[in-house]
């Protein structure tokens, strides 16, 4: 068997490899900063415990008090580590594992003997292990499967660490030689790291792989699906919908192009950013958003009746018109025209609803534009459905003509649903 201070250099080793591999990876995706606070965790351990392994050579107080102290502060990088990866901020508790050695080295009977040392350690070890193991229980990463591996490898560790402080403390060895237990229960730690390792790595993985399945779905400018992620998130949505009909709407943006003509495309990325945002924020729970085209917007819902996207439909209209955009010039106010279809979920076809949804995108347009057209069958009604009635900024600013809008929809509805 090896001895106590080959295996801590072995330990070192390896762990310093891990922690310049994974601050690596870091340099290269400075956005994962899990990864950062790994390595650290790691560089802090590895070198606090080497420090442990060349008692002797260097003075006892680097070698007891500032090695075992860096080895601890591994754990709160680790703990910070683990959160960071769940996306949650870090915990003052994570700094509890080397404060508590540090507390407990000033007391006097407890600094002097080598068992009470190695106890205390194990205690500050076990703290670490168990907070590591709370957060893997609490998380939302990866799957239920990896997540309770963690946890149940961590709290198997704090158990090892407890046992180790009882037969410590009832043998009361006086070196690292006399502590035989210590070493198995080296071995274990070790075996566990490993795992645990390992585990993570996987974690890791699937999370840059459903990353760059994102980066393909997802249009950049706005975060909304883009067309294959709207195809795929349709037929899941088709597949599981509880709801009998689904209601297909493309949004347009009224003039967009003079917009980017005049005022610059910053201005219209800004309009095309803000239009998502308010699109987003009203969508319902069953439902998909994505952008379709430079200015075109899409989203299928789940509906109980054709009132239900209609309503949707105005809603976003009508939030959307109340935004305004500064300018070089003044403030600008944008509006979008709507085209709707339904279908019953079992006969709904994709593309015929997109083309249906287009016709109606149409009619809205020719009437004027700023309105919602919805079209079943063959007929199409278009919400407001005249241009004398006022002018359309007076329309969408007052509250009582937004209730009247409202209340056509429905009865538009219930004339489609006849």
């Amino acid at each position: 068997m090896i001895d106590v201070k080959t295996a801590f250099f072995l330990w070192v080793i390896q762990a310093n490899t891990l922690a310049i591999l994974l601050i690596a990876i870091w340099l290269h995706a400075r956005d994962q900063k899990h990864f950062l606070w790994f390595g650290i965790g790691f560089l802090f351990h590895a070198n606090g415990l080497g420090m442990v392994g060349m008692r002797g050579q260097i003075p006892d107080f680097i070698s007891i008090q500032v090695a075992n102290t860096l080895s601890l502060v591994g754990f709160s990088f680790w703990a910070k580590g683990l959160a960071a990866l769940d996306r949650r901020p870090g915990s003052l508790f994570f700094l509890l594992p080397p404060l508590l050695w540090i507390v407990g080295n000033f007391v006097p009977s407890i600094r002097e003997d080598f068992a009470f040392r190695v106890s205390l350690y194990n205690a500050g070890a076990s703290l670490g292990f168990a907070i590591l193991a709370v957060i893997a229980s609490r998380a939302r990463f990866s799957t239920s499967r990896d997540r309770t591996l963690l946890t149940l490898l961590w709290g198997m560790q704090v158990i090892a660490g407890i046992g180790h402080i009882v037969v410590v403390l009832h043998l009361r060895p006086t070196s690292f030689a006399d502590d035989f237990f210590g070493m198995w229960m080296g071995t274990f730690v070790v075996i566990c790291f490993i795992t645990s390792a390992v585990i993570l790595a996987k974690i890791t993985m699937d999370r840059s792989e459903e990353q760059l399945q994102a980066l393909v779905r997802t249009d950049p400018l706005t975060g909304a699906l883009n067309r294959r992620g709207f195809s795929e998130a349709y037929q899941r949505l088709a597949e599981t919908s509880p709801l009998d009909m689904l209601g297909v709407l493309v949004f347009d943006l009224d003039h967009f192009k003079q917009i980017n003509d005049r005022y610059g495309h910053t201005t219209g990325d800004r309009v095309l950013q803000e239009f998502a945002k308010v699109c987003r924020s009203l969508l319902p729970q069953r439902a998909v958003f994505a952008r379709t085209g430079g200015e075109e917007f899409a989203a299928i819902l789940a509906i109980s009746e054709p009132r239900d996207a209609a309503l949707f439909a105005e809603t976003v209209r009508l939030a959307f018109a109340d935004r305004s955009f500064p300018t070089s010039e003044a403030p600008i106010s944008v509006t979008t025209s709507v085209g709707i279809s339904v279908s019953p979920l079992h006969t709904a076809n994709l593309d015929h609803l997109l083309s249906e949804a287009d016709l109606a995108l149409y009619t809205a347009k020719a009437q004027g534009r700023n309105r919602t057209s919805v079209r079943a069958g063959n007929r199409t009604v278009t919400v407001p459905p005249s241009r004398e009635e006022s002018p359309l900024e007076e329309v969408d600013r007052q509250a009582d003509r937004h209730v009247a809008i409202l209340n056509r929809i429905s009865a538009v509805a219930h004339k489609l649903n006849d």
